[in-house]
């Protein structure tokens, strides 16, 4: 009987999302505000839920703030918590321009160094045109490259492999010497209106990957880099005291790519997280449940045989 008991202890962990969770340094919830209202003046005005005082501004509400709206994600979070609100960012609420955008000016997350990183968000396009960034980080840091630290976008072409429109991540690794170290993951799918996309990026010192889970089913790698990742420092991307920015990106030390988009739930940890610590609980597809259902049943078999 204890063997019985044993066994259905092994399934419940393995069922159970890990409890190890890595530390987190920046999570942006957006469930601060009400619906169709806008982020106030000032500094400080979008929390950071994680505690680490990394909280956000926009720039200036009568004009760069998004909107918050009760359109969110259909899939719920890992951790139960109640998603509410997202951010509209686009025309409307504020003016009819595509300038929306927040950021974490001068907070402490700008200096951090990542010997390893999971960067996740949540996003929904309200329409497809044009090169559109989700969240990014700040600056230029190599002459020989136009590119940011960090960008997470819809392109607005068809690069790479002749897929428009697709989700893209750039950034420059931890040695930032040339462009050598500007690097590339590509979902290889066509990014769709009215649809919600889970993200997670992962890199470390040798190894980067693009996880994307739709409105059903699970997370999927959708692509994977080696390299050399880390810079002397250990840092596995550019070590550059600039903003963390969501809505918007940079291109050649410029403000641009506005995004046209519902942002839900940003979050960045300091190490690489696993499949089932990801922000969201995407359901596996079918097949894949029915598979770990079989090797669970053969588990539980096995140990009644034993007790007997």
């Amino acid at each position: 009987m204890k063997k019985i008991f044993s066994a259905w202890l092994v399934i419940a962990s393995l069922a159970a999302p890990s409890a190890a969770w890595a530390a987190t340094a920046g999570y942006w919830r957006f469930e601060e505000g009400t619906n169709g209202g806008l982020i106030p003046a000032g500094a400080d005005t979008v929390p950071d839920s994680s505690g680490n005082g990394n909280n956000m501004r926009t720039f200036d509400p009568t004009f760069t703030s998004a909107t918050y709206s009760n359109v969110v994600s259909p899939v719920p979070l890992r951790s139960g918590l109640p998603n509410t609100l997202s951010l509209d960012f686009g025309p409307g609420g504020d003016d009819g321009g595509l300038n929306d955008d927040n950021y974490t000016d001068g907070k402490s997350i700008n200096n951090q160094l990542f010997s390893a990183i999971t960067v996740e968000v949540a996003f929904r396009m309200d329409s497809i045109g044009g090169f559109q960034t989700i969240m990014g980080k700040d600056g230029k840091p190599l002459a020989s490259s136009p590119i940011p630290p960090f960008k997470l976008l819809v392109r607005g072409d068809d690069y790479p492999n002749a897929v428009p429109n697709q989700l893209f991540v750039e950034w420059i690794d931890g040695d930032s010497v040339d462009g050598s170290d500007d690097q590339q993951l590509a979902s290889g799918q066509t990014v769709v209106p009215d649809t919600w996309y889970h993200v997670a990026v992962t890199i470390d010192a040798g190894t980067a990957a693009l996880w994307v889970a739709g409105e059903t089913g699970g997370y999927q790698k959708l692509d994977q880099i080696t390299g050399d990742f880390a810079g002397p420092l250990g840092n596995v991307i550019v070590q550059s005291n600039t903003n963390w920015s969501v809505g918007r990106g940079m291109y050649n030390n410029g403000v641009t790519d506005w995004s046209n988009a519902h942002i839900d739930e940003v979050r960045i940890s300091d190490s690489i997280l696993s499949q089932n610590q990801f922000l969201f609980a995407a359901v596996p597809e079918p097949a894949s449940m029915a598979l770990s259902l079989f090797g669970l049943l053969g588990l539980t078999h096995a140990a009644r045989r034993k007790a007997a």
